[in-house]
């Protein structure tokens, strides 16, 4: 495998971010089972209370109780193992069950009990789920090279300029970041733990330090937000990117990141009624090649293209791809 190459200073102060994010995502989850437990106990308590006073009851007028029900409640989570780079190996998910608990306790406290659980049981795959948002390119160029992926001779730039509006002239960064915080608050409304590469312009990380944050943080997908540049000015439309499959890079997460393709791209373009450009494989990007975690890229529309550049500069627009993308990712996260 190929040596990875230095941390850079906001690389490093990145990643020890979202490594002090964890514990707090554990105690919420460890916080949320523990008030789950506590509800099924009170419910076993108040079931044996009203059982024995009812057998008193009985005894007194010569009657018999009523049998009470048995409720199970399953709950289901998938984690995908790291991957080993070089080596051609097919990760499947196992899924993890709880046992199945028998509970007899009085109707209503029952029906309660069952609500909250499967709530809980319904959130397990998205609350607490760890997505890492990509703004694409930064403030200053770094024209520097590095390999498009482990043990790769071939190389390209750590991280291009990206493109500028033709008629707003906002560079492509300042755009990829807008709508990117918009994304980061739609997700965490939605109980994800969304996790920034950058949160400004001034900073230098390059494309395998951005695949190297989501590797850290065990990201359930890797969203790398770009806007898109032809030189035909009348091209137009949404697209995403996702990794070709090429053994011992991105075998192991080729199917997820395509399925997670294919939500984003029907949902982008539900929301905003934009051209459909469909989806592309792309074998090239040092930010695919390096990921371990399923990774998409959402080319957002065409700066080049007068009526969408000035579109992704507004906020209305900016809040629509946003609000798409989280809705696409909760689906991802499903399992749809």
């Amino acid at each position: 495998m190929g040596k990875r190459p230095p941390r850079t200073e906001d690389t490093q102060h990145s990643i020890a971010e979202l490594r002090r994010r964890r514990p707090r995502r554990r105690r919420r989850l460890l916080i949320s089972a523990a008030l789950c437990l506590a509800l099924i106990a009170g419910g076993i308590a108040a079931g044996s209370g009203i059982s024995a006073e009812r057998t008193n009851q009985s005894a007194l007028v010569e009657s018999t109780t009523t049998p009470a029900t048995s409720t199970a409640h399953n709950t289901t989570t998938s984690q995908a193992p790291p991957r080993a780079a070089i080596v051609s190996i097919i990760t499947t998910t196992t899924a993890v069950k709880r046992p199945a608990t028998t509970i007899q306790k009085q109707d209503t406290v029952q029906a309660l009990e069952s609500s909250l659980c499967q709530n809980f049981a319904e959130d397990s795959g998205v609350s607490g789920a760890v997505v890492v948002i990509d703004p694409g390119h930064q403030g200053p160029a770094d024209l520097s090279y590095e390999p498009i992926g482990p043990g790769s001779s071939t190389t390209k730039y750590k991280m291009s300029k990206g493109t500028y509006g033709t008629v707003t002239g906002l560079p492509e960064s300042e755009v990829n970041l807008a709508i990117s915080l918009r994304l980061r608050d739609e997700l965490e409304a939605r109980g994800i733990v969304a996790i920034m590469t950058r949160t400004s312009e001034n900073v230098n990380i390059s494309n395998i330090e951005r695949a190297q944050m989501a590797n850290e943080a065990d990201a359930r997908l890797l969203i790398r937000i770009h806007c898109d540049a032809f030189h035909n000015s009348l091209t137009h439309g949404i697209h995403v990117l996702y990794p070709a499959c090429i053994e011992g890079w991105t075998d192991d997460i080729y199917l997820a990141s395509r399925r997670a393709a294919q939500l984003a791209q029907a949902a982008l373009v539900a929301a905003t009624n934009a051209n459909d450009r469909g989806l592309c494989e792309r074998e090239d990007m040092t930010g695919f090649n390096w990921s371990n975690v399923p990774v998409i890229m959402p080319e957002l529309g065409f700066m080049t293209n007068p009526e969408e550049d000035q579109l992704l500069a507004t906020p209305t627009y900016q809040q629509k791809l946003a609000v798409a993308l989280a809705e696409a990712t909760v689906r991802f996260l499903k399992g749809e």
